[in-house]
């Protein structure tokens, strides 16, 4: 099963990568090829429900990317 995900984009740095990139819509339930960006420190991270991944609240975080999706 996917792993686990914090926020909607950013997502932690610690957050699941395959999961974050089907929640950005990146990639199908096939997966394939995605480009993580960092993004640096975070204040806040809100959960969301898109394409069929539910992501998670989670509050400061010293690390974080978004699903470059070009």
């Amino acid at each position: 099963g996917a792993g686990s995900v914090w926020g909607s984009g950013p997502y932690t740095g610690d957050s699941d990568i395959c999961a974050a990139a089907a929640h950005a819509g990146a990639i199908g339930a096939t997966g394939g090829t995605v480009r993580a960006i960092a993004t640096g420190a975070g204040e806040a991270f809100t959960g969301s429900e898109r394409n069929g991944v539910t992501t998670r609240d989670w509050g400061s975080y010293g690390t974080s990317f978004v699903i470059d999706l070009n």
